[in-house]
């Protein structure tokens, strides 16, 4: 079979079941030759293709399943993406990327650093403490959740101070590794690294702000240890540290730190293979000197995708008996990869770092997009020529891999090129009017005619506001009868008059709320709305909408990102009629809402073909005219 013919048809998952019962045979890798490629994935999206995590998680939590039925959800999971990886040919599968919430307090639970509050008496750690820190309980809140880097992912933060008693507590890395060992497949356990882990953490409640939380790599690198030990016991070959930290501008102590650690780890790495993996960013220079100096350590992973200056550090030196993991696949994006262009970047590292030595491999965990194109039915046949989610990246780091050892796919890169030159040529991308509006504007357009005082006072004069009026952020609960009128109309199950009471019925109630409370300036509760962003993006050309391609943002929380292919216009009004319709029903001054540009970027997948930072440029069309909505 074709690379072609497998970036078409491959669906790994089409047999997954929701509560199966019956455990997975045996994998048998396949003898042909490309199993020996030089392929590598950092990470994999733990959700399934149409969110089987997410409803196995909370049919669990609303006590409708068993534990076991949960489990056997998420072995389904893991073997359906180990088993389409070695299919395809990888040769580094990751273990361990799987979660059943987060990889962060997945770590926190293997180094048994659990809050005090939870009650936890020691052994392996089980679902009740471990949800009860991500969700928290009828007693105890939650632990805090924020952004992993710049991605839309949350993780929870770890809380800790000088009197937490660090232990071995999930053995969750060396289980996975086993299970698929069991299932035939040798795979590469991820751990997050001991400094990317202390520097994403927080010092717990009652902890001085100062106390430093780098004092403790001395307590967790022991546990570390151990985890080495039993994953080299169960016969794995290779290790993945994950340290992202290391893109980020690193105090003198820092760095000092991460070295110190992983001098003290370097003993137990002895008899495996370590490979330490970052992503997001350029690794600093005085990083990079650090990082490719350490001992022991095998290869190292670095983005090329978003590190655009690693490249350069690379032709400065690296060391000889090393491997290079060269993320030139993007795991943050959905555009299929220029094939041609990664293949010579490929071939320049090679003659950095010598053949055999480059390890294809995506920029970072593939966490971060859509899972599988094939679900995407209804997407317009020449958009979809220009994607690649998950499932068909993989066969994109594969294609890769071959073609730099001299077994290229021509017939695979050909369909790449034909597909990049049908986005570069369409229409549909490139607006003129768009274009000509971008060339035209002028600094003044970016400035008010007017001063901040001129509008306070025209302002007060029309609005006779309170010195301290009172007003609310926008939306209200979506209640699961809205929910269901929206479905209804966009299945066409009710007419466009009824669907319109039906919203009008909600403003109504929502705006007699606000004035029996006494506020102020009013909003209209936004009921129409699905998204905050994607209900802007359905009304705004240059946009595209999936079916199923939805990214984790935090445990069972799933989004669906628009993307944005083309230069953006807003054909029509968009919130005038239900602004003016709430307006209506009130004396009182009543809000128009509006997601802005910035947020809309940030929570789509955008354009790579321009630079989303440059919006004056006449070329750099989405930013600016999403700013003149």
């Amino acid at each position: 079979m074709t690379q072609l013919s497998l970036l078409h048809s491959l669906s790994p998952f089409s047999s997954l079941s929701r509560f199966s019962i019956t455990p997975p045979p045996r994998f048998s890798l396949p003898s042909f030759s490309i199993r020996a490629m030089t392929s590598h994935i950092v990470g994999y999206p733990r959700i399934g293709p149409k969110r089987e995590l997410k409803f196995a998680l909370e049919s669990f939590w609303e006590g409708k399943s068993s534990a076991e039925e949960l489990k056997q959800v998420a072995a389904d999971l893991r073997f359906s993406i180990w088993k389409q990886m070695a299919e395809v040919g990888i040769k580094y599968i990751p273990s361990n990327t799987f979660s059943y919430y987060d990889h962060v307090l997945d770590t926190t639970a293997m180094l048994g650093a659990v809050p005090p509050r939870y009650g936890w008496n020691g052994g392996e750690i089980g679902f009740d403490v471990y949800f009860s820190m991500a969700r928290g309980n009828a007693s105890v809140p939650a632990m805090e959740m924020t952004k992993w880097f710049d991605t839309n992912y949350h993780y929870i933060v770890p809380e800790l101070g000088p009197d937490v008693k660090f232990s071995y507590a999930s053995h969750k890395a060396v289980e996975e590794y086993k299970e698929a060992k069991a299932l035939g497949l040798d795979t590469v356990p991820v751990l997050i690294g001991p400094l990317s882990y202390l520097l994403l953490s927080k010092p717990a409640k009652g902890v001085d702000k100062s106390f430093s939380l780098l004092s403790l790599v001395e307590k967790i690198v022991p546990i570390y240890k151990e985890v080495v030990a039993e994953l080299k016991a169960a016969g794995a070959t290779w290790i993945q540290f994950d340290e992202p930290s290391l893109v980020l501008d690193l105090e003198a102590l820092q760095l000092q730190t991460f070295t110190n650690a992983y001098s003290e780890l370097e003993s137990s790495f002895s008899g495996v293979n370590i490979l330490i993996e970052t992503y997001f960013a350029d690794v600093p220079i005085q990083t990079y000197k650090a990082l490719t100096s350490l001992k022991n350590v095998a290869g190292f992973g670095f983005d090329l995708v978003r590190g655009t200056r690693t490249l350069n550090f690379l032709k400065s030196g690296f060391p000889s008996d090393k491997y290079l993991f060269a993320g030139v696949v993007d795991g943050r994006n959905i555009w299929a990869n220029d094939l041609a262009a990664s293949l010579c970047i490929l071939q320049v590292l090679e003659g950095i770092v010598g053949k055999d030595k480059v390890v294809v491999s995506t920029s970072c965990s593939l966490l971060h997009t859509a899972v599988d194109l094939v679900n995407e039915t209804k997407l317009d046949k020449e958009i979809k020529s220009w994607l690649a989610f998950a499932a068909q990246k993989v066969v994109e780091v594969n294609a890769l891999a071959r073609a730099l050892v001299g077994q290229k796919d021509q017939a695979f890169f050909a369909s790449n090129a034909t597909s990049h030159a049908s986005r570069r040529s369409s229409p549909r991308v490139r607006n003129e009017n768009v274009q000509r509006a971008v060339v035209a504007l002028k600094d003044s357009d970016h400035r008010r005619a007017t001063s901040v005082s001129a509008r306070l006072a025209a302002q007060q004069k029309k609005l006779n506001l309170p010195i301290l009026p009172t007003t609310t952020i926008g939306s209200f609960p979506q209640t699961i009868g809205l929910r269901k009128v929206r479905r209804e109309y966009k299945a066409k199950k009710i007419t466009e008059y009824d669907y319109v009471n039906a919203m009008k019925e909600e403003i109504s109630k929502v705006v007699k709320l606000q004035e029996e409370l006494g506020f102020d300036v009013l909003v209209h509760g936004e009921p129409e709305r699905n998204d905050m962003v994607e209900y802007f993006g359905e009304q705004l050309s240059g946009f595209a909408f999936t079916v199923n391609g939805w990214v984790q943002s935090y445990g069972s929380r799933c989004v669906k990102p628009p993307i944005i292919y083309g230069d953006v216009s807003r054909p029509r009004a968009m919130t005038v009629f239900w602004s003016s319709t709430a307006q209506s029903m009130t004396r009182r001054p009543m809000k128009g809402m509006l997601t802005g540009p910035v947020t809309i970027l940030n929570w789509s997948f955008v354009r790579n073909d321009q630079n989303r930072f440059t919006p004056t440029c006449a070329t750099q069309t989405s930013t600016t005219s999403l700013t003149r909505l």
